[in-house]
């Protein structure tokens, strides 16, 4: 009897080794099978193709999605976009996959998330490694993830047919009607859906808010750690930094077909590799080289966006619901390498990006005595002044660009508003970890991530505080992808978030209790709103 129940427990065991195959699903591209997770509540469908794009489509629009035929496994859980680790260039050129997590018991049609992931612009990936879905579709809705080309690959911007830019964004793009198409085929509702992301990918999901391109691919928008209207979100210079790239590299020119030719016939580790550092200047400019831009349009070519974000936000009509947030600590991730020469560079220099224009030196540096003196006194910027250097970097590049697209928004449209504050302190805080302020309180910039996505790398302990509130923050982001409202009439949550309204931001606090309140920073908001309503700027370069 004891051999024959550990035969039994044995069988069990090699069993959960071996991948269960999820239901078979059709769409247009042919067959695909997935896998059913390791406890059996959802099925995996991973990396099958959306886009094409190869060597002879590079810096441009992906090509059709391929189709196959037979049946395709859906299970390859490694794929990358090219980009630069610690063990070297890792990915492939032909690497627009798309993933999809479904719940295996709930009542179709599911509502969908699709999640744009971070990075920079330069890494990241869709994969579970990092956006496990558990957290998500436990809670009966289909999460997407994905992956776009990143780095010069995605965001090279020559303005010419050849490189227009936005590639990347383009992908995204691609996704959402990839999704919109075949997700009825998982059990999805092609007409619910919510389109999320943080860092780098709520930048993006904020440009395809503002673009005119994406009408009716998205119902939802989730804005984590990004707006459009953040300095860091458009390069404004594009043929000036391809031209400092091509420079690091040998190649003296700042002529847009001269520098396609050098790219389009690198490898894809030599562009990966190639780095370049801009200048310093009196601005407070990033020094990412790969971001998004302002392109020219080209008769028949589809443009992602033709206008400056907040100009484009200016004239939107379509009300579509947004939930904005930030961190509370955001600037840690930003100050952690930082030491007394790189600081001292920042002294004497404006502490704001060439987003902004005036009249004359004079008049920017009144402007420029006036931030020195909020968020430092009369005190240079140093080590000793550490923090709030990172109270600058929070506001400057993610509080205030969410609260300032919430104020246009609010301005432009009827769209109903929710907005946040994420402080929460807990086990799962791997980014304030990871930057060395363990022992400091509130939430580093990708703290929130590790509360809505179950990690496969990082196998966290997960103790009874964080349960709970992972249980509370994905009730949230899932009750506002179901309903358009977060904390709807039916829920058994103890509180209500307000959205915010015509005259007033109402802020969810999230901490271990969830409390609305006003904005937390409200001297800085009226600084900057004064500063970037006198000063934006208009023109493009």
């Amino acid at each position: 009897m004891r051999c024959k129940k550990n035969l039994i427990l044995f069988t069990l065991f090699v069993a959960n080794l071996i991948d269960q195959p999820a239901p078979e699903v059709s769409i247009d591209q042919g067959t695909l099978i997935g896998k059913v997770s390791v406890d059996g509540t959802f099925f995996e469908y991973i990396g099958i193709p959306y886009a094409s794009t190869n060597s002879s489509t590079r810096f441009q629009a992906p090509g059709p999605a391929p189709s196959w035929k037979g049946v395709l496994n859906a299970v390859d859980e490694i794929h990358f976009c090219p980009q630069s680790t610690l063990i070297g260039v890792v990915g492939s050129e032909d690497c627009l996959k798309i993933n999809v997590y479904v719940p295996a018991m709930a009542k179709r049609p599911l509502p969908v998330m699709v999640f744009i992931h971070g990075g920079a612009f330069i890494l990241g990936g869709g994969g579970k490694f990092l956006y496990g879905p558990d957290f998500i579709v436990k809670k009966e809705v289909i999460l997407v993830t994905f992956n776009y080309r990143i780095g010069a690959l995605g965001f090279l911007c020559l303005r010419i047919k050849e490189a227009p830019g936005n590639a990347g964004l383009k992908d995204q793009i691609a996704a959402l009607r990839w999704v919109k198409k075949n997700i009825a085929a998982f059990g999805g509702d092609p007409d619910n859906i919510t389109l999320f992301g943080e860092s780098a990918g709520a930048t993006s999901a904020s440009l395809l808010l503002a673009s005119d391109v994406t009408k009716g691919l998205f119902n939802r928008v989730i804005i984590q750690s990004g707006s459009s209207l953040s300095n860091w979100a458009i390069n404004r210079n594009p043929l000036w930094v391809a031209s400092l790239l091509a420079k690091s590299l040998g190649h003296n020119t700042e002529d847009p077909l001269e520098i396609y030719k050098l790219f389009s016939q690198m490898s894809v580790s030599e562009l990966v590799l190639a780095k370049a550092r801009k200048p310093l200047t009196k601005y407070f400019d990033t020094q990412l080289l790969h971001l998004p831009c302002v392109e020219k349009t080209f008769p028949g070519e589809e443009y992602v966006i033709n206008d400056l974000p907040y100009y484009l936000l200016e004239k939107k009509s379509e009300s579509v619901p947004v939930i904005f947030g930030s961190n509370s600590k955001e600037g840690f991730f930003l100050i952690s390498g930082d030491t007394d020469e790189s600081l001292e560079e920042r002294n004497g220099r404006y502490l704001f990006a060439s987003d902004l224009h005036f009249e004359s030196e004079e008049e920017a540096a009144v402007e420029a005595e006036k931030i020195q003196k909020f968020y430092f006194g009369e005190e240079k910027i140093s080590m000793k002044q550490l923090m709030n250097l990172s109270v600058l970097y929070t506001q400057l590049y993610f509080e205030i660009p969410a609260l300032l697209e919430t104020d246009v928004l609010r301005k432009n449209t009827n769209a109903t508003i929710y907005n946040y504050y994420f402080d929460y302190s807990g086990n799962r805080n791997f980014m304030k970890k990871r930057t060395g302020f363990t022992n400091e309180s509130g939430a580093c910039h990708g703290d929130d991530l590790f509360y809505l996505f179950n990690t496969v790398l990082l196998p966290f302990r997960v103790d009874n505080k964080d349960k709970k509130f992972i249980d509370t923050i994905t009730t949230l982001w899932t009750n506002f992808a179901k309903y358009g409202d977060p904390t709807p009439k039916k829920t058994d949550l103890d509180f209500k978030w307000t959205p915010s309204s015509n005259t007033q931001i109402n802020v969810l606090h999230i901490n271990e209790e969830f409390k609305m309140g006003a904005m937390p920073n409200p001297q800085a908001y009226h600084l900057w709103k004064s500063i970037y309503y006198k000063y934006r700027k208009r023109e493009i370069e």
